[in-house]
């Protein structure tokens, strides 16, 4: 394994699967006004997965704590999800369990549509990887973990359609593509990335875009980042060519079953029970 892996394996993802069983997105930017921006670095909270390969299990829980602020307006802590738990679930599909291997996307995706997310205060994280890690999840989590669940997904293959999913505010962005130092943020932004043969992997979030916009007028889209960095904005240009590359999976997840347009207001944020 490449001396940039972080906890996820492209090579081993089930992206035909993604594929084919996304759910078309049936609304483009003509059925909605865009937000300005989209920023959910004061909703959700940035944690780092340490020196454990759960970043497919961040990538999603992160996602679903979006979803949560998107159907409910606002966000807190005590609506933080277990990255171990999702982790840990989607080693089991993908016969991975019991070794610290990593995750796919498509097993991760499936955890959360067919259990949901769990909270946080029910299985805290901890590292390193748990020695008990396979009979660590009891079926009593399981069906607690239907506090928040994925309902569709789709998948996104350029920067307008990834762009189009979010600014209509029917979700955001489970992401796994290659990975090197070059995809690490220099001054919380990330304007060019460079793939070579050693490249490894590394599953995250695209979560709602900032104001600043490239040449061409395109904003720049917040990734939230377990692994060192935190919230950093990428480039579009980056965009791209993660979109061109044969091991990039970009996975529009949403809470809603027909996902589309709705209007969320971030001016102000209510505590959640």
């Amino acid at each position: 394994m490449s001396e940039f892996f972080t906890g996820y394996d492209p090579t081993i993802e089930r992206r035909d699967e993604l594929q084919n069983t996304a759910t078309p997105v049936g609304f483009t930017v003509r059925d909605y006004e865009a937000p300005e921006e989209m920023d959910f670095r004061k909703y959700v909270r940035h944690d780092k997965q340490g020196n454990m390969g759960s970043c497919g299990g961040f990538g999603n829980t992160n996602g679903g704590e979006c979803l949560w602020g998107l159907a409910h307006g606002g966000w807190s802590d005590a609506r933080q999800f277990s990255a171990l738990f999702s982790y840990l679930e989607a080693q089991r599909l993908d016969g991975l369990l019991g070794r610290d291997a990593g995750s796919t996307i498509s097993s991760g995706l499936k955890i959360s549509k067919e259990l949901g997310y769990l909270l946080e205060s029910d299985l805290p994280y901890q590292t390193p990887y748990p020695g008990n890690a396979r009979t660590l999840i009891t079926n009593d989590m399981r069906g607690k973990a239907g506090t928040m669940k994925i309902r569709s997904h789709a998948w996104l293959e350029n920067y307008d359609a990834i762009k189009n999913y979010m600014a209509s505010q029917a979700g955001v962005c489970y992401v796994g593509t290659p990975w090197n130092d070059s995809f690490y943020g220099r001054n919380g932004v990330v304007e060019s990335v460079n793939f070579t043969r050693f490249d490894g992997g590394h599953a995250y979030l695209f979560a709602g875009y900032s104001k600043r916009k490239d040449s061409r007028g395109r904003n720049y889209i917040w990734r939230l980042n377990s692994h060192n960095d935190s919230w950093t904005e990428i480039s579009p240009s980056v965009i791209d060519a993660l979109c061109k590359h044969q091991y990039t999976s970009i996975v529009g997840i949403s809470d809603l079953s027909l996902p589309g347009p709705r209007s969320v207001s971030w001016l102000t944020s209510r505590p959640l029970g």
